[in-house]
């Protein structure tokens, strides 16, 4: 697929994901001269119903998004593949750096000062997103879908949440999703029972920097009952580790209630 253009104008530069039906596509924008991502889904494949309604609603919650630090749409069309049949295309804009589950596949942890600052960053980018009105709940907050600022420049320098693909805009009338989403691990218990709030990325982000911190699978984190043990696993400041506690509760009861209050407790 390489050199080959799609929708007579992304000209493709390499694959950089596939699972079955769906690509990941870096692309030049042959109109401006910049680089974009492509994410294709097979609209015949058998099976991915459920990912062809996730796929459909993240194209209309992106047009919705105008943060700096998160993907934007910038178009979507159909064209027919020799193999697969007809697939939807969804483009938006490529964002640069590296993500955070490559660094600790290089043996790199964060130290807790800088846990701080991307939990900090990243919070904020929650706090826009919850404010929108439904709220816009994330669902898939892991490594992986977190970019840093790539070297010379310190990795907390700049941080973007990526790939919306398990989004939901939140009815205040309904907290309920519709399928069971999210990562091993990452995903809150709420959310493994089919029900997402704006809580819920609390817990996926407390997760996440506690394994940047230990290098810990999550599913490999010791636990008292469904509560993480985070004292057998790191030592610090006493208050942040308390703060990680309270993002990481299994019972929404004892979780900061959303981002704004996370972030003024950090």
């Amino acid at each position: 697929m390489p050199d080959q253009i799609l929708g007579d104008r992304y000209k493709v530069e390499q694959q950089l994901g596939e699972k079955s039906g769906r690509r990941t596509l870096l692309a030049q924008d042959l109109q401006t001269q910049t680089p974009v991502i492509l994410k294709l889904i097979a609209r015949d494949a058998e099976g991915l119903s459920s990912d062809l309604t996730l796929f459909q609603h993240e194209i209309e919650v992106l047009k919705t998004l105008n943060h700096p630090a998160t993907s934007r749409y910038f178009g979507s069309f159909e064209i027919e593949l020799p193999e697969e049949g007809k697939a939807f295309v969804l483009v938006r804009n490529y964002v640069e750096g590296t993500s955070l589950f490559q660094y600790l596949q290089q043996g790199i942890r964060l130290t807790e000062a800088e846990a701080q600052q991307l939990g900090k960053a990243v919070l904020e980018i929650l706090c826009d997103l919850h404010q929108h009105q439904p709220p816009i709940i994330h669902r898939g907050i892991n490594p992986s879908n977190i970019l840093l600022a790539s070297p010379p420049q310190t990795m907390i320098d700049r941080v973007s949440l990526v790939d919306f693909g398990l989004i939901k805009s939140l009815s205040p009338y309904d907290e309920t999703t519709a399928s069971m989403v999210g990562t091993d691990g990452y995903t809150p218990p709420e959310q493994m029972g089919r029900r997402a709030v704006q809580a819920s990325d609390l817990y996926s982000l407390g997760i996440t920097l506690i394994t940047a911190m230990t290098s810990i699978d999550p599913v490999e984190l010791p636990r008292n009952g469904m509560r993480i043990d985070i004292a057998k696993v790191l030592s610090g400041h006493p208050k942040f580790l308390e703060w990680l506690q309270n993002m990481t509760a299994p019972e929404l009861s004892d979780r900061f209630p959303a981002a704004e209050a996370a972030l003024a407790a950090l």
